[in-house]
């Protein structure tokens, strides 16, 4: 399902109000008192702290420290504290100064109280209470409070980032949010010391247990500096690569952008885009096999010299197979993208939906960048004569539902 932009307004808009309004309800049952006013304070505090340690995740959001000091805020505190608690995390957005997103503020305060509240009515209605002891604790409701929160806060922040990047809600959630909800269950039993810490020997015992929490969100920014690290020494082979072709500049990072979006034109997952993504900055990794020679020639190549140059292919997918994992079918794609869809292609000779769509969707957008770009034996073509070119071949040396989805992705971009 595709949604758009005025949408997106429109559901910021609706979270916004609706969590708003339950901090609104909440509080008229707020109870004031000195207790309560340096429990709020020291609770706010660290989930004020927890939140400055955000860690971006791939396709748009961020995990933090907060979410055990809000569990713990939840069943210590009861919903009515754990509501404003959690809002001040929201306020962490004012770092940034005259550049902070006040809708962006008001927008996280409703969804962590819409999540808050949700917890909160699963932990009640399974038999939770506000805990002040162990004896207090059953298993039931303090599982089914995390796993409410996690799921609300998760889909909620996954909507808002499908509609922004016009994907479907559950692709994004479970592409990007999925794997963290071990990671969030794995927390709760913190959550759970630091009340019964709280309770049974003072506020200054839970900071100690902040210690494991920065060891949680070391693990997490680790994981995803090397994720960035990753991509860029994909970009840098292509940069590489591309360094021995003057003709070729640039040509990765624009086959990149074209696969990766007629990839999710097609209706590709998110992961599955990327992997197209990778294959299509990698795909002429090969020529590292091809001599200096031939990729300089200034003038048209000869039998032997495309025969030579055809090898590049096989040569980047016997390298990319070598790093496996998500490279794997990195490796396969990059070995049969100079397949045709009739069969008559190269190195397999692989015909029609045997060729993989990511091979079938880089032969596409390879064929028209290199059209559309100046070559030593030829001028650049047209726009407009490199889509004729792309319709005309559509069904034989291309698949045509890819050539269809490249062409709404031109002409897209082109407005």
């Amino acid at each position: 399902m595709k949604f758009k932009r005025n949408e997106l307004s429109l559901y910021i808009y609706l979270v916004t109000v609706v969590g708003l309004a339950l901090l609104i309800i909440w509080t008229v049952n707020i109870d004031i008192s000195w207790e309560t006013g340096k429990a709020f304070l020291f609770w706010a505090t660290l989930v004020f702290i927890a939140e400055l340690f955000s860690v971006s995740l791939p396709y748009g959001g961020s995990v933090t420290l907060a979410f055990p000091i809000i569990y713990a805020t939840l069943i210590t505190q009861g919903p009515v504290m754990g509501v404003w608690v959690v809002s001040c995390g929201a306020l962490t957005e004012l770092k940034k100064g005259k550049n902070a997103d006040v809708k962006k503020i008001l927008f996280n305060c409703g969804q962590f109280t819409i999540s808050v509240s949700g917890a909160w009515l699963a932990y009640k209605y399974t038999g939770g209470m506000v805990i002040r002891s162990p004896d207090a604790a059953h298993i039931v409701p303090l599982i089914c409070a995390a796993t409410s929160y996690f799921v609300l806060n998760s889909f909620i922040v996954s909507t808002v980032v499908a509609l922004e990047k016009k994907s479907s809600v559950f692709d994004m959630w479970s592409n990007n949010f999925r794997w963290a909800m071990p990671n969030y269950l794995a927390q709760t039993p913190l959550g759970f010391l630091m009340a019964m810490v709280y309770y049974q020997i003072s506020w200054w015992a839970v900071t100690f247990i902040m210690f494991p929490l920065f060891v949680v969100y070391w693990a997490y920014k680790l994981y995803m500096d090397m994720r960035k690290e990753h991509l860029s020494v994909i970009q840098a082979l292509a940069t590489a690569v591309e360094a021995r072709d003057p003709y070729t500049e640039k040509h990765s990072q624009r086959m990149a952008n074209y696969a990766t979006e007629t990839a999710r034109e097609l209706g590709c997952s998110i992961y599955n885009a990327e992997v197209i993504r990778y294959a299509a900055i990698l795909h002429d990794i090969g020529k590292i096999g091809v001599s200096d020679t031939i990729l300089s020639k200034d003038d048209s190549f000869s039998k032997e010299d495309w025969n030579k140059i055809r090898r590049h292919s096989t040569i980047g997918g016997e390298i990319l197979s070598q790093v496996g994992g998500s490279f794997t079918e990195v490796s396969r794609i990059v070995y049969h993208h100079h397949e045709r869809y009739n069969g008559s292609g190269y190195p397999a000779k692989i015909q029609g939906e045997s060729i993989p769509l990511g091979s079938r969707i880089i032969a596409v957008v390879d064929a028209y960048d290199a059209m559309t770009s100046h070559r030593p034996y030829r001028e650049a073509l047209s726009k407009e004569k490199a889509i004729k070119e792309l319709k005309k071949h559509a069904g034989t040396q291309f698949d045509g539902k890819v050539v269809e989805a490249f062409l709404k992705v031109l002409k897209r971009d082109a407005t």
